[in-house]
């Protein structure tokens, strides 16, 4: 049974004189209980019947974000290393697929993509990985990363996550010193990428040097 309650027109002014009877009292209260019937009635058909959403929220509780099978290690820089700018990250996993988040991708137990974090410290599993400065998202699905970073001590943290960014327990740590020059030294520990370069063009100069030398000699 449905019941309709009458609404008023916005121009009715009632006589505010007039006290209401017994009969109105109790009339106002069946309808009452009756409404309130109705929506309860309601609420336990649509709790039968879930709908998108409340299926996706099941799967990622299904994920276990506390106790994943993979692990995740920093290949580049070791710990405690001395880089140059741009700071070349590598890391390598096992047991977790990676590939690129969609937007239409649903959140999978043991899959997702890695993150390099700057100074923000690991975050807690099951809460979302922040679009912010300081969080470094390798959204290609990919394991390695080049990085700008100021002149100084650094803590990275590389930490796994789901589709949706939510992060997992699945996390390495290391602390890394950015030097502000090219020294040799330096660039040789950031990696053949940037340092070769660098090594190669001061070998040269050295090498320009000593022809100069020797042409003042003569």
């Amino acid at each position: 049974m449905i019941a309709r309650i009458r609404t008023l027109h916005p121009y009715y002014r009632p006589n505010m004189t007039r006290t209401p009877t017994r009969r109105q009292y109790l009339t106002a209260s069946a309808v009452t209980g009756i409404a309130a019937f109705a929506g309860c009635i309601d609420n336990s058909d649509g709790a039968d019947e879930p709908d998108e959403n409340e299926t996706d929220d099941e799967r990622v509780e299904n994920i276990d974000y506390t106790s994943p099978n993979g692990e995740l290690a920093f290949v580049r820089p070791e710990d405690g290393a001395e880089v140059s700018n741009p700071v070349a990250v590598e890391m390598e996993v096992e047991n977790f697929e990676l590939r690129p988040p969609g937007e239409d991708t649903v959140p999978e137990s043991g899959t997702g993509h890695l993150h390099v974090l700057v100074d923000e410290g690991c975050v807690e599993p099951g809460y979302v990985i922040p679009l912010e400065d300081g969080y470094y998202h390798l959204s290609d699905g990919g394991r390695e990363i080049e990085i700008e970073l100021e002149p100084g001590q650094h803590d990275l943290c590389a930490q796994a996550g789901d589709d949706i960014h939510n992060a997992y327990d699945m996390t390495d740590e290391i602390t890394i010193t950015v030097t502000g020059g090219e020294g040799g030294g330096n660039a040789t520990e950031s990696g053949s990428e940037s340092g070769d370069g660098n090594e190669t063009d001061s070998e040269n100069g050295t090498g320009n040097e000593s022809e100069g030398g020797n042409s003042s000699d003569d």
